[in-house]
């Protein structure tokens, strides 16, 4: 028989950790309250999910790969902790370049590139201390970092200077709790890409200051038509560089959570720290990510002529919906956009008072009720008074959105 019922309080409580993780994109986009227009289709440029709308696909090898990995029956156990051994070896070829080579001992496997973040700062910080990030940034090192106790500062970007890192206020920033700072290159939310010069530029920062950097990398190469991508780790001298990264995006897969962990450490800072035997062991907590897809990663990492290809149509159709967006939004009143050069994102500044809609969370409230046309506040990112739009669904759900979005301006603001 069940015991019977004792008198009294269960001893059951939520922990601090949980009660004091916030993700502000997640909380968001699950929890927006409000209706859209139930006239309107909703259009969904809020999330970065390159699989949203299936217009961008996973090559059918690679599908047939897939298959075939899950009938040998050979990837149906546990794997090292720190990642198969053929895995390794891909995105250390990948990856390495020769200012900043690259074994397979020097990568770890992550679920996603936010298991390698949570990593990367697990490994360098301490409650207590804190990690510096781009301000507008990628929110999600924040709630990774406080889950861990690590506070957070910030540094800011020159949103007229294609969203530079402000080197003056960097520097400021840097203080004796310092445990790493955060570098997003290309960026989201901004979709910048920095210059091998200005990446040298913040390495010197950091490098005056004796800490290491954390390079997202996520969205390696995938930049426009007369720009250049830099790995971090390539110009960053002596500085130690813990490079995070995955197939999310690259390859259309964000579902797959496979991500990666590299250390850059040209002086042997990080082996002396402890920070590489320090990996290792926090990825046993974790036993590392899906193996049959692990299996896949030298195929999705090779120059195999349909990864090659669809890598080419990718960042095609990404280059030519990042020119619609600045092309369709020209001259919308109240609103500015910066144009991108990379990544899958553009920010645009809201004029709120013209708009009448108070700020950048009034904007997307409004625009959702009116137009159901769904955007990211800029104050997800830090960075009120702007608003972060995805362009990677297709051209006619793009263009449907942005007349959508030009009408609501106008309406609001009386213009043409």
């Amino acid at each position: 028989p069940p015991p019977s019922p004792v008198p009294g309080r269960w001893r059951i409580a939520a922990s601090d950790r949980s009660r004091s993780t916030v993700n502000p994109i997640r909380n968001l986009v699950q929890g927006i309250s409000g209706a859209p227009n139930p006239e309107l289709t909703l259009l969904d440029l809020s999330v970065g999910d390159p699989t949203a709308y299936g217009n961008l696909r996973v090559p059918d090898e690679v599908l047939d790969a897939a298959v075939d990995v899950l009938r040998g029956r050979s990837h149906n156990g546990y794997a090292p902790s720190f990642g198969v051994a053929a895995a390794r070896e891909a995105v250390a070829a990948r990856y390495s370049r020769p200012t900043a080579p690259l074994t397979p001992d020097d990568v770890v496997m992550t679920a996603g590139t936010s298991g390698a973040i949570e990593l990367a700062i697990g490994a360098v910080a301490n409650a207590g201390q804190s990690v510096l990030m781009a301000r507008p940034g990628f929110p999600l090192f924040r709630t990774l970092a406080e889950g861990m106790g690590v506070r957070v500062g910030y540094y800011d970007l020159l949103p007229d200077a294609g969203w530079e890192v402000d080197l003056e206020s960097l520097a400021a920033a840097i203080d004796d709790t310092t445990a790493a700072v955060i570098v997003n290159n290309p960026s989201n939310p901004c979709g910048s890409v920095y210059s091998a010069a200005h990446l040298a530029a913040i390495a010197a920062v950091v490098s005056a200051a004796r800490l290491p950097l954390i390079a997202d990398e996520v969205y390696a190469g995938m930049v426009f038509s007369g720009v250049r991508w830099t790995p971090l780790a390539a110009v960053a001298g002596d500085v130690p560089v813990l490079t995070v990264g995955g197939l999310s995006k690259q390859a259309v897969v964000p579902g797959w959570r496979c991500g990666w962990l590299t250390l850059h450490d040209a002086g042997g800072a990080l082996t002396a720290a402890g920070v590489r035997a320090g990996v290792r062991a926090l990825t046993t907590r974790m036993l590392g990510p899906h193996v049959p897809t692990q299996a896949l990663v030298p195929l999705l990492l090779s120059d195999a002529p349909a990864i090659t290809g669809a890598f080419a149509d990718l960042l095609r159709t990404l280059e030519e919906h990042a020119a619609y967006a600045v092309s369709a939004l020209e001259g919308v009143p109240g609103l500015t956009v910066v144009p991108a050069a990379g990544s899958m994102y553009v920010m645009v500044r809201v004029d709120a008072e013209a708009l009448g809609v108070g700020d950048d969370m009034g904007f997307v409230r409004a625009l959702r009720s009116e137009e159901s046309v769904f955007v990211l506040p800029g104050e997800c990112f830090m960075a009120p008074g702007y608003v972060r739009l995805v362009f990677c669904a297709p051209r006619g759900v793009l263009s449907e959105a942005f007349a959508r979005i030009r009408a609501f301006c106008v309406r609001r603001t009386g213009g043409v």
